[in-house]
C-alpha cells in the first residue's frame, strides 16, 4: 500500500437484488425495446455471487453487471442484437484490472454475458424472481440463444416451445431442481450432445422478522448475524406487518410472542408463500390453541402443518443462546431442504 492510501477507507458496494431490479425491468415500456442481460460465466473479478441481472432499453439500462462496469459492452450486445432480430445472443466481455477496481471489484477478469428479448416466457419468470422467490433458470447457449423454461423449488419446469430431445431436458430439469433445493444462487454450464446449456438458480438474501422482544429475540439476532443475515424485531402487529410486506420463499417468521392476535394474522399473510419458515415458540397447548384460531380463520391442515412449532431442532438447548442455535440450525435445514440428521449418517458431499 502506498503512504499517500493510508487511512483512506472505499464504501462497500452492493449489488442490487435482483427482485427489484426484475420489477424495475418488468415496469419498462416496450416501445423502449427492452432486453434481459445475465452473466453465464465469470473469470476472475476477485469472486462474484451469480444472479445479477439488467435490463437494457436503447437509451438507458435498469439495474446493472459487475457494479456497471460492462454497461459500454452491454450497449454493444444490445445493438448487435437489435440489428440482427435475434431472440438471443451471448458473448465474452472482458475487462482490465484498472477499470475493474475503480467500478469497486477486486480486480478484473472476463464474462459470459446472454442477451434475451422480453418475450411472455422471460417476464414470467421475471415475475417470479420479483417475487423474491428461488427460481432456477434453464437457458440455451448454443447453438441459439433462448430461455427454455423456469422452475420454482418442487414445481415443474415452464417452458416454451423448443427443439431439445424431450429426455434431454428432463434430464436438464432434474439436476435444475437438485440445485433448487439449496436455496443458494448458483450458477452452471452444461455441455451436451453438442448443445450447451446454462442453468441458474436466483435465490434472494433472507429476511427474518422475530415478533417479541426478549433475551431470546437478542440471541437470536446475535445467532443470524453470525450467519451474514439480518433480523428485524417488532412487537407489534402493525410495524410487524409492513416488515412482511414482500416476504419471499427464503424468508422467515418467528413468533416468539404468545399473543395470539398478533402472532394469527401474521402466519394468515405468509402460509401461502412456498418454502417459507414459519416457527413459532411456546408449549405444546399453545400450539393446539393456535392451531385452533388458524382453522378458524379459514387455513387449511396443510398450511397450518408448515409452522415449525414448537420451534427450533432438539438440541437439548437451555439457554437462550442455545436455543438461537436451534432455531438457526432449524431455519438452515428448513432452507436448503434437509432433514437434520448427523452428517456421519449420510453419504455424498458434506458441504451443501
Amino acid at each position: 500500500m502506498d503512504a499517500g492510501d493510508q487511512g483512506v477507507s472505499r464504501e462497500l458496494k452492493m449489488a442490487p437484488e435482483a427482485a427489484s431490479t426484475a420489477e424495475d425491468i418488468l415496469a419498462l415500456s416496450q416501445d423502449e425495446d427492452p432486453l434481459l442481460a445475465r452473466i453465464v460465466e465469470m473469470r476472475g473479478f476477485g469472486g462474484r455471487t451469480s444472479g445479477e441481472i439488467a435490463g437494457l432499453t436503447r437509451s438507458r439500462s435498469v439495474g446493472s453487471l459487475m457494479f456497471g462496469s460492462l454497461e459500454p459492452a452491454l450497449a454493444d450486445l444490445a445493438a448487435r442484437m437489435r440489428a440482427t432480430g435475434k431472440a438471443g445472443l451471448v458473448d465474452l466481455v472482458e475487462l482490465g484490472d484498472t477499470e475493474a477496481v475503480k467500478a469497486g471489484l477486486a480486480c478484473g477478469g472476463s464474462a459470459r454475458i446472454a442477451v434475451l428479448r422480453l418475450d411472455p416466457l422471460v417476464k414470467a419468470a421475471l415475475g417470479e424472481i420479483s417475487r423474491r422467490r428461488a427460481v432456477g433458470l434453464l437457458t440455451m447457449l448454443s447453438p441459439s440463444v433462448t430461455l427454455l423454461g423456469y422452475r420454482l423449488p418442487g414445481s415443474p419446469l415452464v417452458g416454451g416451445d423448443t427443439n431439445v430431445d424431450v429426455e434431454e431436458l428432463a434430464l436438464l430439469d432434474e439436476e435444475l431442481g437438485r440445485m433448487l433445493l439449496a436455496r443458494r444462487a448458483e450458477s452452471r454450464l452444461l455441455e451436451r450432445a453438442g448443445f450447451l446449456f446454462h442453468l441458474e438458480v436466483f435465490s434472494p438474501p433472507s429476511r427474518i422478522l422475530v415478533v417479541g422482544s426478549s433475551e431470546l429475540s437478542a440471541a437470536i439476532v446475535a445467532q443470524f448475524a453470525l450467519l451474514g443475515l439480518q433480523v428485524s424485531v417488532s412487537d407489534t402487529l402493525d410495524e410487524a406487518g409492513r416488515q412482511i410486506q414482500g416476504f419471499g420463499s427464503n424468508d422467515a417468521l418467528i413468533l416468539l410472542s404468545h399473543d395470539h392476535s398478533i402472532g394469527v394474522p401474521l402466519i394468515r399473510a405468509l402460509a401461502d408463500v412456498p418454502g417459507i419458515y414459519l416457527g413459532a415458540l411456546g408449549s405444546r397447548h399453545t400450539q393446539q390453541a393456535r392451531r385452533q384460531l388458524l382453522q378458524e380463520v379459514g387455513l387449511g391442515p396443510e398450511l397450518i402443518d408448515q409452522i415449525h412449532g414448537p420451534v427450533g431442532l432438539d438440541l437439548g438447548s437451555r439457554t437462550p443462546a442455545e436455543t438461537a442455535i436451534a432455531i438457526a440450525a432449524e431455519f438452515l435445514a428448513h432452507r436448503s431442504g434437509r432433514d437434520p440428521v448427523p452428517l456421519r449418517g449420510t453419504r455424498g458431499a458434506i458441504n451443501g
